[in-house]
């Protein structure tokens, strides 16, 4: 099916998916959507298809989702620069003592936890399109925390609810690779919308192709790689300041790289654009 042509799944469509694909319907499993959110839009309570079709696996059923969300199993994925990537995404954050804070869909592991830690009572929402994700989120939050100013929505980061201009900071973990071009493009225009001028953007994920590191230049490799994460490869071949570029000119804003980490030899980057005016 043309992502296009029907770009969502009812719950209906996604329990007849998952059964054929595992044979356990999980949509029975999730948490009851925050209504106030979900009237927003009525995408943000659909998971979209290609979420479904190419990831299921690791994000949607709830074995999996229970699987995958150790910290050893995580840092496995990501060729032991787990704790690398966490803390220069935390790094990358300028000091902003008043800020608003939206973490664009939520992550396996401590990054979500870690993150409200270091904004140290700062206003932090996080996002997510999967309602397991969000209980997941809340688990690993506890209570003290959700008491000093968290919230999680039911959000698709395609389309964001939130005024224009909303939040000082915005942040992705390893989320674009995991979105098809079209779909990767719409996030980002979104999220520079919803950052107020002089407020900043920060992404951890996968660097651009290079003919130096050995993960890039054994075919073998390349082709682990973008069978298990199938839209990485576009995005290891696109540039990611043109793509930001333009992507806030959506919006009428430029967005400007301040900083950028490479991390494992380039393989993986933190980056840190400025969003202005």
């Amino acid at each position: 099916m043309p992502y296009g042509n029907q770009p969502y799944l009812s719950q209906q469509q996604i329990d007849a998916e998952l059964t054929t694909a595992s044979g356990t319907p999980t949509g029975t499993g999730f948490r009851t959507p925050d209504a106030a959110q979900a009237s927003g839009s009525a995408q943000a309570a659909a998971l979209p298809s290609y979420l479904v079709r190419h990831y299921w696996w690791a994000y949607v059923w709830p074995p999996a989702v229970w699987f995958f969300d150790h910290q050893p199993i995580i840092n496995a994925i990501v060729c032991g620069q787990y704790r690398k990537l966490v803390a220069g995404t935390l790094d990358a954050m300028t000091p902003d003592g008043n800020g608003h804070n939206l973490l664009i869909a939520s992550a396996y592991g401590c990054v979500v936890p870690e993150l409200a830690d270091r904004l140290d009572g700062q206003p932090l929402d996080v996002i997510d399109v999967a309602p397991i994700q969000l209980s997941r989120a809340e688990k690993k939050l506890g209570s003290d925390r959700m008491a000093r100013g968290m919230h999680l929505s039911l959000m698709n980061a395609e389309h964001l609810t939130y005024a224009d201009s909303t939040y000082s900071r915005a942040l992705m973990f390893l989320l674009l690779h995991e979105l098809p071009e079209d779909a990767r493009r719409r996030a980002l225009e979104e999220a520079v919308r919803v950052v107020r001028p002089g407020g900043e953007l920060v992404m951890a994920e996968y660097g651009e192709l290079t003919r130096r590191h050995p993960f890039h230049r054994i075919g073998l490799l390349r082709w682990i790689f973008g069978t298990a994460e199938p839209f990485l490869p576009s995005l290891w071949h696109q540039n990611l300041d043109m793509l930001m570029s333009e992507c806030a000119a959506a919006s009428g804003k430029q967005a400007v790289r301040e900083a950028k980490l490479p991390i494992f030899g380039g393989f993986y980057r933190v980056v840190r654009y400025r969003i202005t005016e």
